[in-house]
């Protein structure tokens, strides 16, 4: 008999009702709305296993509309990334980059920090959760595959990373606890592993860079002199390329200073138990110059000043481990 924690959604018989309980149950990653062709029959359901640091699990949704808002990001404050493999159904992607569709054999990437709107089908798949730091050397490239859609069907190991996480789903009733951390470790690893790469071609060469520069940005977010001069001195490259790079996010800058806000959310609801840290402690840490500048750039980005989604996280009910549900689970999720 497993012991590994196991959450659950069966649909009911009534449909509107079945209905409800099912956009409750997406609502920790997605606002649910119904399409013409919606229904929450038998076939629907979802099933999520809780290894300790990575959720791993299967869905059989209906046909939906689902959307991840910045004001959703801003009120978990968790930096995680969502990766779901279509066994079957279709769906349109959208973020602030374009659109993307996805199939059967097809991964899709969602890093959970930034908005994403999709139209689905029918869909049924097998789904990782898992904070951004298991990536290691990977995470950095999450903000840029946002969104992207790659497929199985040429790449052995994207396959090795399927077959894995289906075989996992379905034997994950009969493990234990105590097999839960390597299985875990080794889904991380192959989860990194398995992310795009850029291939050797000219074609793909600016896009290399560009997942460098990405890099480099979070990890001197703290530095206040992070900007154009600095990017383009390290990396050899002109303002005509950083622009072109950074067109879709509205310019370098831009793209900056959300990175920078969403670290500060992650700073701001992710405290330690000591309590909430200074605003002001927080701006600074970000390479904001003033707590001014930083609360009104925080409340145009999340729609909340930087105290309000502090006190928001901090009065969150914390529940036993036995008891949690899936959105405690991605809010603890790695601590």
């Amino acid at each position: 008999m497993s012991d590994i924690p196991l959450d659950r959604f069966v649909p009911g018989l009534d449909p509107v009702a079945a209905w409800k309980a099912w956009t409750e149950h997406l609502s920790p990653i997605f606002d649910a709305r119904p399409l013409p062709e919606t229904h929450v029959g038998p076939s629907v359901g979802m099933q999520s296993y809780n290894l300790g640091t990575v959720l791993i699990g299967e869905v059989s949704a209906p046909a939906q509309m689902l959307e991840r808002t910045a004001r959703t990001a801003a009120r978990q404050g968790v930096d995680h990334v969502l990766i779901q493999f279509y066994r079957s159904g279709t769906s349109r992607v959208r973020t602030d980059r374009g659109e993307a569709a996805a199939g059967p054999s097809d991964f899709v990437v969602y890093d959970l920090a930034q908005p994403i709107a999709l139209s689905a089908s029918a869909v049924t798949a097998t789904n990782i959760l898992l904070p951004r730091a298991l990536l290691g050397s990977r995470s950095g490239v999450i903000d840029a595959l946002h969104g992207t859609v790659f497929s199985t069907t040429q790449d052995r190991v994207a396959q090795i990373f399927a077959s894995y996480l289906r075989d996992v789903v379905e034997c994950c009733g009969q493990l234990t606890a105590q097999h839960a951390p390597g299985i875990a470790e080794a889904a991380a690893s192959l989860c990194a592993t398995a992310l795009p790469s850029p291939s050797a071609d000219a074609a793909t060469a600016e896009r290399h860079t560009s997942l460098e520069v990405r890099a480099f940005i979070q990890d001197n977010l703290r530095d206040p002199e992070l900007g154009l001069e600095m990017i383009c001195a390290r990396f050899g490259l002109s303002r005509a390329t950083l622009y072109r790079q950074f067109a879709a996010q509205d310019g370098v800058q831009s793209y900056i200073r959300n990175r920078r806000l969403a670290h500060a959310l992650r700073l701001l609801t992710d405290a330690a138990e000591g309590g909430r840290p200074r605003i002001s402690s927080v701006a600074y840490a970000t390479g904001f110059s003033d707590e001014k500048t930083f609360s009104r750039a925080f409340k145009r980005r999340f729609g909340c000043l930087p105290r309000d989604a502090a006190a928001e996280r901090a009065a969150a009910p914390h529940h036993p481990w036995a008891s949690q549900t899936l959105g405690d689970w991605i809010q603890q999720l790695g601590h």
